[in-house]
């Protein structure tokens, strides 16, 4: 077999795709001097082409088609079954490998001769759409797939009932290769599967390339680190009443290399997928501490709140309170000017080792901030218990058009969050403001601390100590262009 290549017969008025798609296949001796060997059988050849289990083309037969396509195909379609693996774990391989070959079946039956399907991973099928097939339209070659698969399956004495997701990919501009068009179905087949069971996902170049950039920054992240890519700067917070500064919140930058400044939104989502949260959160956290007894030392009296964000994954660390012992203590940092803010999402949701390790940073004297509260599904019972001292707004509340918000309904729910708060002798944070007229209605509502583009962007540690050192806490003081 190692002496013979595939090569397809071409129809009268067919492409390399028509004739893979109806298995005509013959097996050519390859250009050489030495005479070839006897041509094997051709069910050898199909054997070595295909897959085993399902009698499908497999995924070198399915490149090749692509490779060998004289003219383009109208498009390409990717599918996975849906929670296979749970199938696969609890029913076993039998009941597994049952059901890839009714779902090849299936797809056979339901397409045709006119496409060609492909066994292309696991529990993956891909189906190469010709310009010459009865369907073209890719939307329609997904409903007819999903369609196939939905009915129910008897195996044994098991009906169980399968789902796809489908992802669809057209050849465009830029993207018309062989390899282009797999790879955009696969990233139209993940964008289906974040959608839930049976979703759909079209690829799309834009998203595809946001993609490209989150998994180079994915490989890039831990070699930032030990570059020195990552810096932190920090967004003032002000006492509502009087404009005076509170404190900061200490922000994650990354100066990537060619992607430039890279805001948190989009790297700490890659360091919490990838595992690096920890790492960068440690950073961040050792960083705002070191700089919190940098301004402490060079203006005593000054109290300032260092105000530092904590993943979710750090609050399950039971090092993370030991940790932030040592920093108090190496920078002379009283407890109660760092401030830690957790999610409201996550603080909902914290039992057992976490919660064991937000009371242990209370019982250091730290403050615990409820961040973007409003958002999540607090069980507002759970606040009694909880070891916060602050809940902070979520953005969302403050954002209405300049000198609209008291005319909004968020101006009642605020109202609402500060009363009760009260109640529960918990401070109350407002971010995201940047009129004068949303700072004076918070104010008028009752929030403690304001921060806001009004009172500062982000800014690099010597703003802030030039701002101290001047004691000028005007609102705008210290503002600097950057990113939220």
């Amino acid at each position: 077999m190692d002496h013979f290549e595939i090569e397809t017969s071409r129809r009268p008025g067919g492409t390399a795709i028509d004739d893979l798609a109806a298995d005509v296949l013959v097996v050519a001796p390859p250009a050489a001097d030495h005479p070839a060997p006897p041509r094997p059988p051709r069910h050898a050849v199909a054997a070595r082409q295909h897959d085993p289990l399902t009698g499908l083309p497999d995924r070198s037969t399915f490149r090749q088609a692509l490779l060998a396509a004289g003219s383009p195909a109208a498009g390409l379609c990717r599918l996975d079954i849906d929670e296979f693996t749970a199938i696969n774990h609890m029913l076993g391989h039998d009941v597994s490998d049952k059901v890839l070959q009714v779902v090849a079946r299936r797809l056979s039956d339901t397409l045709g001769p006119a496409y060609l399907i492909a066994r292309t991973g696991g529990d993956e099928f891909s189906v190469l759409v010709p310009t010459s097939a009865p369907v073209t339209d890719l939307a329609r070659v997904a409903d007819l797939i999903q369609q196939a698969i939905r009915r129910p399956v008897q195996i044994g004495t098991r009906r169980l009932h399968l789902t796809a997701s489908v992802g669809t990919a057209a050849p465009v501009a830029g993207h018309d290769s062989a390899c282009d068009l797999m790879n955009a179905a696969e990233s139209a087949l993940t964008q289906a599967k974040a959608s839930g069971r049976e979703g759909r996902g079209r690829f799309d170049p834009d998203l595809h390339a946001r993609q490209l950039i989150r998994h180079e920054m994915a490989w890039a992240l831990p070699r930032a680190l030990e570059r020195g890519e990552l810096f932190v700067e920090y967004q003032p917070m002000v006492r509502a009443h009087d404009g005076e500064l509170y404190g900061v919140e200490a922000l994650a930058r990354w100066q990537h290399p060619q992607h430039g400044l890279v805001g948190p939104a989009q790297f700490i989502p890659v360091a919490e997928d990838t595992g690096m949260i920890d790492k960068v959160g440690r950073f961040v956290l050792r960083t705002a501490c070191a700089q919190a007894g940098t301004w402490k030392t060079r203006h005593p009296g000054r109290e300032l709140v260092m105000s530092v964000n904590i993943a979710p994954a750090q609050t399950d660390d039971p090092a993370l309170a030991v940790l932030v012992a040592g920093l108090l203590a190496q920078h002379g940092i009283d407890p109660a000017m760092l401030q830690l803010e957790v999610t409201e999402t996550r603080m909902m949701q914290v039992t057992g080792p976490a919660l064991d390790t937000l009371r242990a940073l209370a019982r250091l004297g730290v403050r615990i901030a409820i961040d973007d509260f409003g958002t999540g599904y607090a069980n507002l019972g759970n606040l009694r218990s909880l070891p916060i001292h602050h809940v902070k707004l979520a953005r969302q509340f403050v954002s209405a058009p300049i000198g609209e918000l008291a005319d909004q309904v968020d101006c009642v729910l605020i109202a609402a969050v500060v009363g009760l708060a009260r109640s529960l002798g918990l401070g109350v944070i407002a971010e995201g403001v940047e009129s004068e007229a949303q700072a004076a209605t918070l104010r008028r509502l009752g929030c403690d601390v304001i921060q806001g583009y009004l009172y500062g962007r982000p800014q690099s540690p010597a703003a802030i100590d030039a701002r101290l050192g001047s004691g000028t806490d005007s609102p705008g003081a210290g503002r600097t262009k950057g990113i939220r």
